[in-house]
């Protein structure tokens, strides 16, 4: 899908997007692991207040207290822990009370800028005091300059900050209201419709509607804007007609997608179709803005943000007296949308039978090595070369592990790390990172001596050929002796793991799957079912998963967190799902999955010898085919694999 994307667009407008995405994720990270309190809150809510479903007066008093202070609380700590781990979550939450205690309305708004605020202000005052503290007086400096800070942030925002995000808000509100008085809210549909394919619809959820329903269901019980980007009706609509209308694999895998998309809440999966067809965002958008004029005019709208986005997750965040205009939207924007998808479909030019996605990586990498192949390396050798992802976790290890091993062949005096994109060292020679990343590589670390290659599969072995040959170039003759990485050791003996990091009970056999979403969903169970990693990592992993593919080649994904979801990792550890019929990941089919938690470093020895199972296909098909869990164990803690 991501791939999809960085072809559909210029590559300013590309770095644009991709800043606007992170920015999403971002906000989003801040929201998603504390959905449930707020699903928790909408149906105390639809249920306890006087108009609710089985009005309670004792239990409605929860209503207020839990939306001034517990939800901007929470955000703020996640804000902060995100910058700063749990010192930055708990300056996060500080800072947070002061903007309410400072303000008399609700402030997710101002707890999504204090928490990170905070925690960034003292991530620097940490760092600052971190090498000029004598030993003995480490935590007495840590704790004052933690009580200072806290001190003047939380007077700031309650005498300063807090006042301005109400005027703010204040603002803000008034613009919803006049909106909604003037029967322009339909109009949204222009931006939400090609937001959400493009990868924005946590943004434009999290970041923006959220905190505007939340105040609006403070003011009148209820919120349309909940609805804007949750509604899965006119996604539904629009895949009803391609199961219909359309042709090839698209017709084909549209009619379970549509289901995923209802029934499931996963809106994911309807992105992929449109960016196929992307004349297809016009029946959206019309599904949108017919749903959104149905909302407005029988009085419909949630108590919060259903997640997942599916029917039912609205029906049950429906407060009473908004049933019947709740449902009028979703189906007429259903119907609408099936509609104009079935007209643009019908009368659109024919292409080919799949109507596939044209990705383009291949000869995107092409081009990128081919030009420092042309250009040389001014006569330097290349010493240092950093193979890097998005997390630093799984993929890049296993593609640091598979060079390290031809680089040892080559017999060149070459050190292979790994590491993710915002770790990479200074004064390394050579990056080697995916397509989808180099923009975002090279805006970060283009100094104007650093080289940049580019792969498309980060298990794939004959992808890192091109790249040997040019360290071989730049050394100019073979040497003696090689450094290896961390991520793969020298030895050639079998890997001695640690018998807690992969175990029987964290392999599955014979699972099915009708979309790669499930599968690594339940990849990441598993981890978090034996402790490695808390119910928050399941979120990041389609994320991952969201920014560039966890399929890495030979019909095996990786599937793992994201950048920022370290603090969801309690400790290291491997998951193996086996799917003997298969599972899409786009044009590709996985066949093993192995699920990473990553802990400081703790899992590389495993990574380097699934590095080296998985270049070796046969080997693939060796765990496709095992009938007990032990044989997998085995398969990848002791095979000798020649990678």
């Amino acid at each position: 899908m991501d791939i999809a994307t960085t072809h559909v667009h210029p590559r300013h407008d590309r770095r644009i997007l991709q800043r606007v995405q992170r920015f999403g994720n971002f906000l989003s990270g801040m929201v998603m692991p504390n959905l449930g309190v707020f699903v928790a809150w909408g149906l105390l809510t639809a249920l306890f207040i006087p108009t609710g479903y089985f009005p309670n007066a004792d239990l409605a008093n929860l209503v207020s207290p839990i939306i001034t202070y517990a939800l901007p609380l929470l955000i703020g700590y996640t804000g902060g822990h995100i910058v700063h781990g749990a010192r930055g979550g708990a300056i996060g939450a500080l800072a947070t009370m002061g903007v309410i205690v400072g303000s008399d309305v609700t402030m997710l708004a101002g707890a999504m800028v204090m928490g990170p605020f905070a925690a960034f202000l003292l991530k620097h005052v940490d760092r600052f005091f971190a090498s000029r503290v004598k030993a003995g007086f480490e935590m007495l400096v840590s704790n004052f300059s933690m009580g200072i800070l806290g001190l003047l942030i939380v007077i700031a925002g309650y005498l300063a900050i807090g006042p301005a995000f109400a005027v703010v808000l204040a603002v803000l509100s008034a613009g919803v209201n006049w909106i909604l008085a003037n029967d322009l809210l339909p109009l949204l549909a222009v931006p939400v419709a090609p937001g959400q394919v493009l990868f924005l619809n946590n943004a434009i959820n999290h970041g923006i509607m959220a905190p505007l329903g939340i105040q609006q269901v403070a003011e009148q019980g209820r919120s349309i804007l909940f609805l804007v980007d949750a509604n899965p009706g006119p996604s539904v609509g629009t895949l009803l007609a391609i199961t219909v209308f359309g042709r090839g694999l698209a017709k084909r895998t549209a009619p379970m997608a549509a289901l995923i998309a209802g029934v499931g809440g996963i809106g994911e999966v309807y992105f992929p179709f449109v960016l196929m067809n992307p004349k297809l965002v016009l029946a959206t958008m019309g599904g949108i803005a017919t749903s959104l004029s149905m909302f407005v005019l029988f009085d419909g709208g949630t108590v919060a943000t259903p997640s997942p986005g599916s029917i039912f997750a609205m029906l049950a965040l429906t407060p009473k007296g908004a049933l019947a205009g709740n449902l009028i939207g979703f189906f007429a924007g259903m119907a609408v949308a099936f509609v104009l998808a079935a007209l643009l479909l019908k009368t659109g030019k024919r292409r080919g039978d799949d109507d596939e996605i044209a990705e383009g990586d291949a000869v995107e990498r092409e081009r990128i090595n081919a030009g420092l192949a042309a250009a040389g390396t001014a006569g330097q050798p290349i010493r240092s070369v950093v193979v890097a992802c998005d997390a630093g976790m799984g993929s890049s290890a296993m593609g640091a592990s598979i060079l390290a091993t031809k680089v040892r062949k080559a017999m060149l005096d070459v050190t292979v790390t790994n590491s993710k994109i915002e770790e990479i060292p200074k004064g390394v020679d050579l990056i080697v990172t995916h397509t989808n990343l180099m923009d975002r590589t090279k805006r970060q670390h283009d100094d104007g001596s650093v080289r940049f290659m580019a792969i498309t599969n980060f298990v794939e072995a004959s992808q890192f050929d091109a790249i040997v040959d040019v360290l071989r170039t730049a050394d100019g003759a073979a040497a003696n002796s090689v450094t290896s990485s961390a991520a793969a050791p020298a030895s050639e003996a079998p890997v001695v793991v640690d018998p807690d990091l992969l175990t029987r009970e964290n392999v599955e056999l014979g699972r099915s799957f009708t979309d790669k979403d499930a599968a690594i969903t339940a990849a990441g169970e598993i981890l978090v079912r034996q402790g490695y990693a808390t119910p928050a990592y399941l979120d990041a992993m389609h994320r991952r998963e969201a920014l560039v593919t966890v399929y890495v080649g030979n019909h095996v994904a990786i599937p793992h967190g994201d950048d920022g979801s370290a603090g969801d990792i309690l400790r290291s550890g491997i998951s193996v799902v086996q799917v003997p019929d298969g599972v899409a990941f786009g044009d590709e089919i996985a066949y093993v999955l192995i699920g990473i938690a990553g802990k400081d470093g703790s899992h590389l020895e495993i990574i380097s010898r699934i590095a080296q199972v998985c270049s070796d296909e046969e080997q693939v098909q060796r765990m496709r085919r095992a009938t007990s869990a032990d044989e997998i164990v085995e398969i990848l803690t002791t095979a000798d694999v020649d990678a």
